[in-house]
This record gives C-alpha cells, structure tokens and sequence, in this order.
C-alpha cells in the first residue's frame, strides 16, 4: 500500500482474513454520510469466489473505524511509517 504522507495513520490491509461481510463499509460509509450504504464508503470489499479483495480510496482519511468494525482482523490501524 502507497503511504500518504498528509495523513499520521494509515489503514494496512489483510486480504486472506476478510470474509466479505462488508462490516467495514457500512461502518466507514455511516460515519462519513450517515447512512448504511457500502457504495458511499471509503472502503471497497470485492469477493470473488474464495477470495477478498480490499482497496481503500483516495477519500480515505485513516481514521481507523473501518479497523474497528472488523471481527476477523483483516484491517489494522498503524502509524504511518510504522511497518507490521
């Protein structure tokens, strides 16, 4: 994932934990507009067959909440710089 270095955090992804339940596009999407609508979140969930695919757009402030509503570890909050 490319750094961005105007922001202090950044959101590192992990493909092969996400099970496609999209708990963190309707999270980020209801935070930023208020509504549950994985269309207007910052994150994009693809699932093909048994395979995730998570890319996270220019709009994406790295705030975190997307890692917050994750249950299978798949998003992670870190200091940008930092590397896991």
């Amino acid at each position: 994932m490319a750094q961005r270095q105007d922001r202090p955090h950044r959101i590192e992804t992990y493909p092969e934990r996400c099970t496609g339940c999209l708990r963190c596009a309707l999270r980020c999407s209801y935070i930023f507009t208020g509504r549950f609508n994985p269309c207007a979140a910052r994150i994009r969930v693809r699932v093909e067959k048994d395979r995730c695919e998570i890319e996270l757009g220019d709009a994406c402030t790295g705030c975190g909440e997307c890692a917050k509503a994750c249950l299978y570890g798949a998003l992670a909050r870190v200091p940008e710089g930092e590397v896991l």
